[in-house]
């Protein structure tokens, strides 16, 4: 799915030599990876399934010459998980941030372009500047923004939107992570404003385009509190918080004074009047209000439901590639039996991807073998070789670790079953692939039971190692989304699921985003991608991505590199 090219914007500012902006900056995808995206483009923690393009038709769509693009009404977007909370800095859900970036506004937007480019365009700054080393941000802000509540956007909105993430009471998820070496935000006057941070951080400007960042009313922060304002969010977006009925939908309305959106977004006021997000976790209950007219947009659905969308010819698939983690399955390196690296090698040459894919997803996504997507910068494409499926390997790793196959077909050693526990988040769309896995570990001597719960309540098994394999995928903005998932600091109350405490994986983490050289920063990345990889701590299965189910006559649905859509400039259809 590609967008049009953007309308002309004020210029961005560069400071110095830096090239960390548009024209060239450093922190920009390879151009190989952003043709990839450009041309596959038919279409946090990710939830949903977890998510090629299926469809040749993603484009967002655009009236015929002459004709009346549809305005006002209700979009209904059918969602399979209820979010965590709607806070896009204390979120830990990349749902949370589709819905966010409809209600917040970044300080500078990271947007695809048609010409395979990622380009910076300003969002509620209308300029910045970059140290030569990548720590210290500055940016001009406009003075014309006002935010759903009445309260005049400044600098100090900025400074207390970034004081929020970083207060230990938010308790946040994604985007504390996102931050990195965070250092403070300091307010120049009342529309300039720097944030600086201990050490270089070169992926920050990507970071903060993500969604996590989007800036909020300082008056609604203080009046909730860091907990009460993910129910009572307050930003300057499109569509403005109308109401939620906690597990059923979720209601925005149409901000009429909406005027400093980009212009390939649509920069005046949104089209529609009415955005609702309505939480449907049957998967064939979500498809088949689709097809009776009660939702226009179907996020996720499970491919079987998208290939047979596809066979009626009524419905368009946006499908959208995401820099970010595939979806799979975090292996516990501490819980027995799964703390023995053969085991967890066995576990990764069981596995047949590209059957799984073809088998159980219709063909629809597309198979995984390796820690980062395809097209997130820093993807080692020899990682991706490190296990190929060969189920007599994975059985001679196991009698190499002691584990006899006994008579029952299930490996045994010491009188304990090879026995695997595995846990699931609901909504996820693990259920039907984690059934094939199981058969496939079955093969080579593995027994195993698996449960679902509430994502809260698998966070904290996950959290607490209750499990030897989990679910896992995120959509992310730059390779920095490993420090994330991988750094040993988040292993108690944040992602790091597989229990991996690797100092030396930590450190090239942080040195790859204290480097503002793109192939050296790169080549650190690559270099940890391959490493998680040989020590087996990630069973990838398919590449993350954004799934979008429309009647053909729903329009101005846009990308952005994190598998969302936009829905500033949507419309509803007939």
């Amino acid at each position: 799915m590609q967008v049009p090219p953007a309308a002309p914007q004020p210029a961005l500012q560069t400071a110095g030599d830096s090239a960390l902006v548009p024209g060239g900056h450093r922190l920009a995808l390879s151009r190989r990876n952003l043709l990839g995206l450009a041309a596959a483009m038919g279409g946090g923690l990710a939830v949903g399934p977890l998510l090629t393009a299926c469809s040749s038709d993603a484009e967002p769509t655009s009236s015929a010459p002459g004709a009346v693009t549809p305005t006002g009404g209700t979009l209904t977007v059918g969602i399979a998980s209820t979010p965590d909370t709607l806070d896009p800095g204390a979120t830990g859900l990349a749902l949370t941030l589709l819905i966010s970036m409809a209600v917040f506004d970044p300080l500078v937007w990271w947007l695809p372009t048609a010409d395979g480019k990622g380009e910076f365009v300003p969002g509620l700054a209308k300029s910045y500047t970059v140290s030569d080393d990548a720590s210290v941000y500055t940016f001009v802000l406009r003075d014309d923004v006002v935010f759903h509540d009445g309260t005049t956007f400044d600098a100090k909105a900025v400074k207390a939107t970034y004081d929020h993430v970083v207060d230990p009471a938010t308790k946040s998820k994604s985007g504390l992570g996102a931050l990195g070496p965070y250092k403070q935000t300091k307010i120049i006057d009342d529309h300039t404003v720097e944030i600086s941070f201990k050490e270089p951080n070169a992926g920050f400007l990507h970071q903060q385009a993500a969604g996590n960042f989007g800036i909020a009313s300082p008056t609604a922060l203080e009046k909730y509190g860091p907990t009460g304002f993910g129910n009572n969010p307050v930003g300057s977006g499109p569509f403005k918080f109308d109401s939620y009925a906690t597990g059923d939908r979720l209601t925005l309305v149409k901000n009429p004074d909406y005027a400093w959106g980009p212009a390939a977004l649509g920069s005046g006021p949104a089209k529609l009047d009415q955005l609702v997000f309505r939480i449907v976790a049957d998967d064939s209950g979500r498809y088949n209000a689709l097809q009776s007219g009660q939702l226009q947009v179907a996020m996720n659905l499970p491919p079987n439901s998208i290939a047979a969308a596809q066979k009626t010819q009524k419905f368009t698939q946006v499908t959208i590639p995401a820099i970010g983690t595939p979806s799979g399955m975090p292996i516990n390196v501490t819980k027995p039996p799964t703390d023995d690296p053969l085991v967890r090698q066995a576990i990764m040459f069981a596995v047949d991807q590209e059957k799984l894919v073809t088998a159980v997803q219709f063909g629809v996504n597309k198979a995984a073998h390796n820690v980062l997507t395809p097209i997130t910068p820093g993807y080692n494409e020899a990682a991706s070789a490190t296990y190929a499926y060969d189920p007599v390997k994975a059985g001679q790793l196991l009698d190499q670790a002691g584990w006899v196959m006994g008579p029952d077909k299930v490996r045994a050693k010491n009188g304990e079953k090879l026995e695997l526990k595995i846990i699931l988040f609901s909504g996820g769309g693990f259920e039907l692939p984690t059934q094939f896995v199981v058969s496939q570990l079955a093969a080579v001597g593995f027994a195993a039971s698996t449960t679902v719960q509430p994502f809260t309540a698998a966070q904290v098994s996950y959290n607490s190692g209750e499990h030897n394999l989990g679910s896992f995928g995120y959509y992310g903005a730059d390779p920095y989304l490993l420090n994330i998932w991988v750094n040993s600091a988040a292993i108690e109350s944040g992602f790091n699921w597989s229990h991996y405490d690797n100092p030396a994986v930590d450190k090239m983490i942080a040195e790859a985003n204290a480097t503002a050289d793109e192939a050296a920063r790169n080549a650190l990345y690559e270099k940890v991608g391959q490493t998680l990889m040989t020590d087996a701590i990630y069973l990838p299965l398919w590449d993350v991505n954004g799934a979008f189910t429309t009647p053909t006559d729903v329009q101005g649905l846009h990308p952005t590199f994190n598998g969302y859509v936009t829905f500033h400039s949507a419309t509803a259809g007939s």
